[in-house]
């Protein structure tokens, strides 16, 4: 036999489905053919045996749910936030080092020219003088370009002399030269 609820099957003599706990359909007793006889009074019918209430699990009865007590937190005042306070420093003057610039410039340039007489010594002059002041300022932002243009200011007046004596010592040479052999061709005349 089968249960009708969930379809499991049932063993005989037992009154509820062990699966889901439904009760067992009521079986039917085999028919036996008998005799017809005549009806006989309806006798009471036998009173079909009481059910048995189904067990089924006990589910615990519902608890009343309490509220959630909330506790109340304090309230927090905010923290006092500490902002530094800013100081107005003055701005600097910025470091200045025109001077310094200018002096390697002419230095450069000196170096450059310095096989031309007049204008390696003026840029010559140039240079030394931009380049002590850039040294010499305090807040000179570019020593080391005053210090550059120094040192090629010297390197370029030196080479200038060298070349400029060089030049003038071969053309008194050549002068002295030229005036011995002009008194000596003058000499010559004068003496047939």
């Amino acid at each position: 036999m089968f249960c009708e609820s969930c379809g499991a099957s049932i063993p005989d003599g037992q009154a509820f489905c062990s699966n889901c706990g439904a009760a067992a359909p009521a079986q039917a007793a085999p028919v036996q053919a008998a005799p017809v006889q005549p009806a006989p009074a309806p006798a009471p019918q036998p009173m079909a045996q009481p059910v048995q209430p189904v067990q089924q699990y006990a589910q615990p009865a519902p608890q009343p749910v309490q509220p959630v007590q909330q506790y109340a937190q304090p309230v927090q005042q905010a923290q006092p936030v500490y902002v530094q306070p800013v100081v107005a420093v003055p701005a600097q003057p910025r470091k200045s080092s025109g001077m310094a610039i200018a002096g390697l410039i002419m230095g450069i340039f000196t170096l450059i020219f310095c096989w031309v007489p007049v204008v390696s010594w003026i840029l010559g002059l140039l240079g030394l003088i931009f380049s002590i002041i850039g040294i010499a300022k305090k807040n000179g932002g570019a020593k080391g370009a005053a210090i550059a243009g120094l040192v090629l200011t010297i390197l370029g007046a030196i080479i200038g002399i060298a070349l400029y004596g060089l030049v003038l010592g071969t053309s008194m040479n050549e002068y002295l030269e030229q005036a011995e052999y002009a008194a000596s061709s003058v000499a010559a005349e004068t003496s047939y």
